[in-house]
């Protein structure tokens, strides 16, 4: 896992420290009255200007329109059920790399209200077999699930209007891609006859550039019911 130090848990701590050596310089008829209290210090810390914090099991970053994107997992669960608000933040984001090469983790529910899943956000998650994308997310960064070599199933929500190149490179046990959108252009993703299982659908609608594209390349298609 991750160990991310924020600037401000090093400001809190360096606080924390000039207060001992305050009080240590004391004489000992004030030490009871000038002992120090740790115990109210936060382990998510988010100041005036501050654009980074840690939660007890994420890290995050805020962004300038008050929401907040997930920057990296800290916890032990390996069935994530990312919550849609963190310390009251609102998650919109998975950040770039948040959760890359995390090789413990088997299954993710990403949170209603998330817009865009970030580069390599999933990269080399080895153990990953299924993910599970609400119909806010309109974006899929590039190499988003690259290495993924234990996804099965992917269910596109119709409100994804991109997924960007290498987006499902090396997932070599995928047999279940649904796409929703009628509209969505494929681009590099990363698709490969072989690469990907020869048990591989594709379930989309009929007549979409994405049947288009599968037909022309050799892929299985299931009509979008």
């Amino acid at each position: 896992m991750k160990h991310i130090w924020k600037s401000q848990v090093w400001a809190a701590i360096l606080t924390v420290a000039t207060l001992l050596t305050v009080t240590g310089c004391k004489s000992d008829e004030n030490n009871d009255e000038s002992s120090v209290d740790l115990s109210n210090i936060s382990s998510a810390m988010v100041d005036e200007g501050s654009t980074e914090a840690i939660s007890t099991d994420y890290a995050y970053i805020m962004n300038p329109d008050g929401t907040i994107s997930i920057s990296g997992y800290n916890g032990a669960d390996t069935a994530l059920e990312i919550p849609t608000t963190i310390d009251g933040y609102v998650v919109t984001q998975i950040g770039d790399h948040a959760f890359e090469a995390n090789h413990d983790i088997t299954s993710v529910t990403l949170p209603n209200g998330l817009v865009d899943i970030g580069e390599s956000a999933f990269s080399d998650c080895s153990s990953l077999s299924a993910i599970v994308i609400p119909d806010t997310v309109g974006t899929i960064s590039r190499a988003a699930f690259v290495g993924c070599t234990s996804l099965e199933s992917l269910h596109i929500p119709a409100s994804v209007s991109e997924i960007k190149e290498e987006a499902f490179t090396g997932c070599s046990k995928l047999i279940d891609l649904t796409i929703e959108s009628d509209t969505l252009q494929y681009t590099s993703w990363g698709l490969d006859k072989e690469v990907n299982s020869t048990d591989l659908v594709i379930t989309c609608p009929v007549g979409s550039p994405i049947e288009e594209w599968a037909e022309k390349n050799g892929f299985n298609t299931s009509p979008l019911s």
